[in-house]
């Protein structure tokens, strides 16, 4: 997958919350937020990814540059928005917020084994 372009790496940066319960690390080869192990804002090819729950999906698909995450044809993540570059800071800064809020209420995920 190739690398985010730095135009998207700051979106991402900018939209994050300030909150110590934020950990970033990589997923799909680039800046992820987590909080208790749940993804909550991340960053796919050339768009910012929110995690927000079904019920606001369902919502916010219905507003211009939002759609409905899907990573491949075949699979559709149902809490999680697609956020292309026309939807404006502030509104990505608040479904950062919105998902962070979101995610936390979820219980901490269990940590996978490699094997």
């Amino acid at each position: 997958m190739p690398s985010p372009s730095a135009e998207v790496l700051a979106a991402h940066q900018s939209a994050l919350p300030d909150d110590d319960r934020v950990e970033l690390k990589t997923m799909f080869g680039a800046p992820c937020a987590f909080v208790n192990r749940q993804m909550v804002f991340a960053i796919f090819e050339e768009t910012l990814i929110a995690r927000v729950g079904p019920e606001r999906v369902r919502v916010l698909v219905e507003e211009p540059g939002i759609t409905h995450f899907s990573p491949s044809p075949e699979r559709t993540w149902d809490d999680c928005v697609q956020l292309d570059k026309s939807v404006a800071p502030a509104t990505c800064a608040a479904l950062a917020a919105e998902g962070l809020e979101w995610a936390a209420a979820l219980p901490k995920r269990v940590k996978w084994s490699k094997k």
